[in-house]
């Protein structure tokens, strides 16, 4: 990584991104590592090297950006988190399918990392990233749509002619006649049920493979309350006759040999549902039918709920790697 610049401190919210990064990155080069031992198919095979081809240096950018701020590398997730030799839990079409979400978190959070940074080379590095990212999303794209794997949002077949809202029945939907629902909430309905088959995958073939009982528990019951969530949405969908896309439960194999370890699963998931949250909040933040923003409302809690059992599970087994934070000032002063 050329031309660092260090004409002032790293800020909080740099380190912050950098640090996030990092967890995410090492999680993402054991799964893709993994995948990349199993896969069949060349395309999906040629995607996948480029996103650990990423994921690796992007690690090794973050480790030189870390250091030269004297700041610890955290742990993340390591060769000991993940048995590349173990049988396939998953299927190819499995593998691009969550590749292609993943792109998906990663420009969302390489976007955020870039209107948070102030100094130069952080602004450089995560534009980088952003960049190098859609390149990720558009080959993983290409190879769901040349196979015929992607299921595209709906189409309108309607004609549509320019107009304004003139009732407040606009609004309306608990009581009497809804109007049909309109392109903004189709687009954040397809959006967060294309995430949440993602999530029901994960949680289905790491229920059958994780070790604890504890863990077990918490993917089953996460993969129900995701199920009950793509059923609301999809019935969003379905009340205008419009389609929802695919789901991918048949490809996870019969494997009960754990891939990955506990730790990495629980993070994995509880990371995603969290992620749900905010992908929930911008839908309800478009809709315009009381009944839709009432169920992501709903749907919010919900997974509020779940994401910070989760958390609680992950602290409760010593596995939740604590970020850099402010120093303890009232702890200071005592100890004198």
């Amino acid at each position: 990584m050329d031309n660092l610049h260090h004409e002032a401190k790293i800020t909080a919210s740099e380190l912050a991104c950098l640090w996030a990064q990092y967890l995410n990155d090492s999680l993402s080069r054991c799964i893709l590592r993994y995948f990349i031992n199993h896969v069949k198919d060349q395309n999906i095979n040629e995607v996948l090297q480029y996103a650990l081809e990423l994921a690796e240096n992007h690690l090794e950018n973050i480790k030189q950006f870390l250091t030269q701020e004297d700041y610890p590398i955290p742990i993340g997730f390591t060769n000991e988190d993940v048995t590349v030799d173990a049988p396939p839990l998953f299927t190819d079409t499995c593998m691009i399918v969550y590749l292609q979400i993943m792109a998906i978190h990663g420009l969302t959070r390489y976007s955020g990392a870039v209107g948070l940074s102030f100094r130069e080379d952080q602004r450089t590095y995560f534009i980088k990233c952003n960049t190098e990212t859609m390149e990720l999303y558009n080959r993983a794209t290409n190879v769901l749509v040349q196979k015929g794997i992607m299921s595209r949002p709906p189409a309108l077949n309607n004609k549509q002619k320019i107009d304004f809202v003139k009732e407040q029945n606009f609004l309306r939907g608990w009581f009497g006649k809804h109007r049909p629902i309109n392109v903004i909430e189709i687009s954040g309905a397809f959006l967060n049920m294309q995430k949440t088959l993602v999530k029901i995958v994960l949680e289905l073939g790491f229920s059958q493979v994780a070790q604890s009982k504890d863990v077990r528990d918490y993917m089953e019951r996460s993969r129900n309350l995701c199920e009950k969530h793509f059923n609301i949405l999809r019935s969003m969908l379905e009340e205008d006759n419009l389609h929802a896309p695919r789901t991918f439960g048949s490809e996870v194999t019969d494997s009960t040999v754990p891939p990955f370890s506990d730790k990495l699963m629980m993070y994995h998931v509880t990371a995603l549902l969290s992620a749900a949250i905010g992908y929930y909040g911008e839908a309800l933040s478009m809709c315009q039918r009381r009944d839709l923003s009432a169920d992501y409302t709903r749907m919010i809690t919900e997974m509020a709920l779940l994401a910070e059992d989760g958390a609680n599970l992950l602290i409760d087994k010593g596995w939740m790697e604590q970020p850099p934070a402010a120093a303890d000032r009232q702890g200071l002063a005592k100890n004198k």
